[in-house]
């Protein structure tokens, strides 16, 4: 598996470690930073690969008929997309105020889960 830098929940920003150095991630949490790294990347955006990424500006933002089934697939997808994770479960809540909110729970090969939240 590949390091992942680590970022502040809070600030989703940098941080060091108490060497001083870059701070990585490393189990449960780095795959559930991956996750959501991998949810909120729009189709395109990726350099190196212009085909990863959820459909965001092509047919969910600002679209009335997008089913919220095929954007849980697409989050799936995407969570099912980083090394070690064998499963994920899409949950939303009542939107509220036009805004959509939810979490993914995951099960990693190691049989340990996480949460991240949508």
């Amino acid at each position: 598996m590949a390091n992942t830098l680590f970022l502040l929940p809070s600030t989703w920003d940098l941080t060091l470690d108490s060497s001083g150095n870059i701070a990585i991630a490393s189990d449960v949490y780095q795959q559930a930073q991956d996750i959501a790294s991998a949810c909120r990347v729009f189709r395109g955006d990726m350099y190196f690969n212009k085909n990863d990424g959820i459909p965001y500006s092509e047919s969910i933002l600002g679209k009335s008929s997008y089913p919220l089934g095929l954007y849980q697939s697409e989050l799936r997808q995407a969570a099912l997309s980083v090394d070690g994770v064998i499963s994920a479960n899409i949950t939303f809540n009542k939107i509220e105020n036009r805004v959509l909110s939810g979490m993914i729970k995951f099960t990693n090969d190691q049989d340990q889960t996480g949460v991240v939240s949508l």
